[in-house]
Formats: structure tokens, sequence, C-alpha cells
């Protein structure tokens, strides 16, 4: 016996041929509207929309109107405020101009006095008979100098390992500001003649001088930082040497003293008397003192520049001569 299949009553092709009614009944229905009077008519015609366009144009116009004139005031309060400012700047700045001016005005006016007074001080300068006189405080009437240097390490180049030249600058200046000046004699700190005998003294011509300052230049013995010994032989070996009408000055040139401060003054004492007849030392003794710290000269420092330029003050002041501290070496 043959087994049949069941039959299914909503299968795939009856739901296929009942869309397709559906659709075309639905088409049909779309192709009928606006067809004839018997068409389903809008609701809003075209002069409805064309009417309510133009009051849309009308009202986007009115509102663009409006935001421009409150853009306006609005610009126009900011304008007004900037420019109130602007003018109370001009106000402050013109009375700042105002007194600029009067100050200008009267430094010119004290400028120009002082220009006057200038040029009358240059006149009477000029109408003045002077001499070429030596650095102030300094013997004039020296005829014979020595110097005692000190040719320690922190007085050389440490590059050439030559003395710095300022020293030799020093010298050199300080001997064309003595015109007075016949015999001269080098020392270092620590007793030794740079040039020449023990005890004799050099005649001071210019080709003796420039050949002295040359060697000194390149000297090549480091001594002690304590300038007694060398002070002690010029005068024991130097001073005798002189005549009675002749004067001797000592210079001391150096940056630092180690010795003993209080027996050193002492011994200079009786090294270098005063005369009970006139008052003064058959000797007077001046120093030079060069920076080669980095804070020379500063007041309270125990050693170094300081204590050099302290001892050295004392003994100037007691021996009739002068101090000299360089700003630079």
């Amino acid at each position: 016996m043959i087994k049949r299949r069941p039959i299914e009553v909503f299968s795939l092709s009856f739901l296929d041929c009942l869309c397709c009614g559906f659709g075309a009944i639905l088409l049909l229905f779309i192709l009928s509207i606006g067809s004839g009077e018997a068409g389903v008519k809008s609701e809003v015609d075209v002069p409805t929309l064309r009417t309510m366009r133009e009051q849309l144009a009308m009202l986007e116009a009115d509102i663009a109107n409006k935001a421009s004139i409150l853009e306006a005031a609005l610009n126009s309060e900011v304008t007004s405020e900037e420019r109130e400012r602007i003018l109370s700047l001009i106000q402050e700045m013109e009375s700042q101009l105002a007194d600029l001016q009067q100050e200008y005005d009267s430094r010119k006016a004290n400028l120009s006095t002082a220009q006057q007074e200038t040029a009358e001080a240059n006149r009477l300068l000029q109408s003045f008979e002077h001499e070429n006189l030596p650095p102030i405080g300094l013997p004039a009437d020296t005829t014979h100098v020595a110097f005692v240097i000190d040719t320690s390490g922190s007085m050389r180049n440490q590059l050439t390992k030559q003395l710095h030249y300022g020293v030799i600058e020093q010298i050199r200046e300080l001997l064309d500001s003595l015109p007075e000046v016949r015999s001269i004699q080098f020392l270092d700190t620590s007793g030794n003649y740079m040039i020449g005998r023990r005890g004799i003294w050099l005649p001071d011509t210019p080709g003796l001088r420039q050949q002295a300052l040359q060697s000194i230049l390149s000297y090549p013995i480091l001594s002690v930082s304590d300038p007694e010994p060398g002070v002690r032989n010029a005068i024991r070996e130097l001073s005798p040497r002189i005549e009675a009408n002749d004067k001797m000055s000592l210079y001391v040139i150096g940056d630092d003293f180690q010795g003993s401060t209080q027996s050193f003054l002492i011994k200079l004492d009786r090294l270098n008397p005063r005369s009970s007849s006139t008052g003064k030392r058959p000797v007077s003794i001046s120093a030079i003192g060069f920076p080669t710290l980095i804070s020379p000269f500063q007041l309270g420092a125990p050693q170094g520049n300081t204590r050099f330029a302290n001892i050295m003050r004392e003994i100037a002041e007691a021996h009739d001569g002068v101090l000299i501290l360089k700003p630079r070496i």
C-alpha cells in the first residue's frame, strides 16, 4: 500500500500567491490616487504652500534684521567703553609726557651750566704752568730706589711661569714718575740680589733699566712670601752706600705676608730708626699690593692679600712711605 504525504494548506506556495495578490491590489490603489475627480484630494494646495513660503522668508528676514540690530547695539556699547578707556590712557600719557618734558628742560639747563663750568675750568688749567709731578705721597726727591719683590708662585703667570707682566709695568711706571732717581737695585723677598752684585747699586740708565726689567720678568727663583729677609738685606747693605745728601726709598712688591707681624715691626724700627735731629728715617719704605685672590683686600681676612695690606699699611705709615693697592695684576 502506497503511503502518501499529508497535504499542508498554508504552504510556501500559498504564501507566494497571497503576497502577489495583495501586492497587485496595493499597486492598483496607488495608481488610482489623483487620477480624475474621483482621486483623493490633498489637504494643502500649491498656493497655500507658496504663501507659507513667503511668510517664512519674511520671518527669516525679520529675524536677521533684528539680529544685526542687536549685534550693532552690543558693538556700540563695547566701542563706547573702549573709547573711554583709550581716552583715559591718552590723558595719562599726556601728563607723563609733560613731566618728562619738564625734567628734560631742567637737565638740559643744568648740562649747559656744567658745560660752561667745565670749559672755564679747562681754560684755567691751561693757563696754569705745572710740572710733571709724581703721584701724591711718593718721595719725589728720591735718588736711590730699591725693590724687594715677591717671586713666589702666586706672583707668576701659571702658563709661562714668569712674573706677572703687571709687576714689571708697575715698576716701570714708578721709576718714570721719580725724576731724581740715579741708582736702582732689585732683591727678592728671600734676600737674594736679582741683578748685579751684592750691596752694589746699579746706575739708572735707559738701557740698564730695560735689561733689568727683562731679567726680573724671567727670574727663575721662587722666594718666600715674607719680605723681612729682603727688606733687612736692602737696608743693611745698600743704605750705607749712599751719600749724606742722597735719599733712599724701598718698595716692597707682593701679595701675601706669612711672617710675624709684631716681630717684623720691631726689627724694622731698629734697622731704620728716626733721626733725633730731623725726626726722619734714613729709608722710606712703601709697598705695592697685587690682588691674586678671588676676594682681595677683604677686611678681617686672616691671611693672603689682606694680611699683606694690613702689615704694609702700618710699615708705610711708620716709615714715611705709601701703600698702593692695585685693582688687578
